[in-house]
């Protein structure tokens, strides 16, 4: 649902997007996801370039949530001559860069009365920043560079923090990610290091057969913080519906956001589940964005 989703949280991978909303979820539940989502020019790095990959192992019984996730973000700056000074010259550089984060995370939950849950997720991450150069002009193979990277790691501790609020049909939900803003160091002769971003988000979201089963949901997310983006800083909103059919064994969603800041920069996404068994689901999503923009998933769920 492009994003939309703090205010719905409803399988184990709440104890990424809202840990809160485990207490409103399945019983139990088993989530793997991989995906990847890029912007990548064609031919000759004349612009820059990103790629951030992801995948996700969640496991939850509320009041507990146990989530391991790993994200890579790759980034090439716009080749320029590999001698400085001498633009005719044919041997190009790129200027790459790569952070990657491995996540132990514990959610705990707590409630407050019959409407309102917190949780909270303990954060073990492990990671490690570099940059370097990568002897090519093509964007693709530039990423591909970064990838290969390699600095020392380090280990940090963070904390997530979410609230859920659901009365009959509605739910709204808030969540602060990366409260202790992590820093893992890129060069620690000259003392850089590159911080991982606190972002705090709202979302609501309607469900048709809440509490309980929906036949239907429709949400809405907002960012309340910006965060950096190869593109410019973005803050984004996000909506999207989410309807069953053939008794609940095939899922279809979509949903569209944009940035409310600088250019809008919209993403068009779309989803399928196809249930195996009447709890385990195979899923699917791809999105298209501007400026040459996608992303595709695909993992599986298992919820009763």
């Amino acid at each position: 649902m492009a994003g939309a989703f703090v205010g719905v949280a409803d399988d184990a991978s709440a104890v990424y997007w809202n840990p809160a909303g485990l207490a409103s979820g399945a019983y139990a539940s088993f989530v793997f996801d991989f995906g990847r989502q890029e912007q990548v020019p064609d031919g000759r790095a004349r612009s820059g370039a990103w790629r951030q990959t992801g995948r996700i192992l969640a496991l939850s019984v509320p009041p507990v949530g146990l989530a391991y996730y790993r994200v890579g973000v790759y980034a090439s700056d716009p080749a320029e001559p590999a001698v400085l000074g001498v633009p005719g010259r044919e041997e190009v550089r790129s200027s790459v860069h790569a952070l990657t984060t491995s996540t132990v995370g514990v959610a705990l939950l707590q409630s407050l009365n019959e409407y309102v849950v917190v949780g909270t997720t303990l954060k073990l991450v492990r990671g490690h920043a570099a940059a370097g150069f990568a002897k090519t002009a093509d964007a693709a193979d530039a990423l591909s560079a970064a990838g290969e990277l390699r600095s020392d790691a380090e280990t940090k501790g963070d904390l997530d923090a979410g609230v859920m609020i659901a009365v009959n049909r509605m739910r709204l939900g808030l969540v602060a990610r990366n409260l202790t803003t992590p820093s893992f160091k890129l060069d620690a002769a000259a003392g850089e290091a590159v911080e991982v971003e606190r972002q705090v988000r709202v979302g609501g979201a309607w469900g048709s057969g809440w509490p309980g089963m929906s036949r239907v949901i429709v949400a809405v997310d907002a960012d309340l913080t910006a965060r950096a983006a190869p593109s410019g800083d973005r803050r984004d909103l996000a909506g999207g519906v989410e309807t069953w059919w053939k008794t609940r064994r095939l899922g279809v969603r979509a949903g569209v956001r944009r940035s409310m800041i600088g250019e809008s920069r919209s993403v068009v996404a779309a989803g399928v589940s196809a249930g195996v068994t009447a709890s385990i689901f195979l899923e699917a999503h791809v999105a298209r964005g501007q400026q040459d923009e996608r992303a595709w998933s695909v993992g599986a769920r298992f919820g009763f």
